[in-house]
């Protein structure tokens, strides 16, 4: 029997993660725009060129799917091609996730001032690191892949893409969805469908 590891990651798979990681970015620049508390270990101009940085990435996670998304075909073969260019426009910008997840780690962590484990300090510091509701694989951790959580989640999805091979069926709408569904209904009816698959996940620590 074919495993998920050996599947390119569906099209409802991509959209899932990313918008799990816009909404990690999401985070991460609401703090670098305001840490909440006053001893700032970052130099100011630092603290604004990483902000800078991180809502462009965010920005451009966010303009891609929402570009696909509006401009989808009707027909099955129109859409599914278009699916593709998607997907191949969003693979670069997840390895540019992953590669400045363990900077954005540590800052947040100062910042914050808090660990990346489960002992974090306080709700806004326990979503970011651990994930929110428990979902520990869409939580940034320590931001390296050895350590699991988001970025291993996201190192096994560019892993499998990279991989080649069949790419996994999309989630079938249920009967009463709309024609037109939202990625972020997509995103949220893969996640439901895949909830055994989400608990354990980049679940390493």
């Amino acid at each position: 029997m074919v495993g998920l590891e050996d599947v390119k990651p569906s099209y409802d798979e991509w959209m899932y993660w990313a918008q799990v990681t816009i909404d990690r970015l999401g985070t991460i620049t609401r703090i670098y725009a305001q840490p909440p508390h006053p001893e700032v270990s970052l130099v100011e101009k630092e603290r604004q060129a990483k902000l800078s940085d991180a809502i462009a990435i965010m920005t451009q996670l966010h303009e891609l799917t929402d570009e696909h998304e509006f401009s989808m075909p009707k027909d099955a073969l129109s859409a599914a091609a278009k699916e593709e260019q998607l997907i191949n426009a969003v693979v670069p910008v997840i390895r540019d996730v992953l590669n400045r997840l363990p900077t954005w780690s540590e800052d947040m962590q100062s910042l914050l001032k808090s660990t990346w484990s489960s002992e974090c300090a306080g709700k806004l510091a326990h979503i970011l690191f651990c994930g929110p509701e428990g979902r520990f694989s869409e939580g940034i951790g320590s931001g390296m892949v050895e350590n699991g959580r988001l970025p291993a989640s996201l190192f096994n999805l560019v892993d499998r893409e990279l991989a080649g091979g069949e790419r996994a069926a999309r989630v079938e709408k249920p009967r009463a969805a709309e024609k037109h569904m939202r990625r972020e209904e997509l995103a949220k009816l893969w996640g439901k469908k895949n909830s055994s698959f989400l608990r354990s996940a980049g679940r390493m620590d």
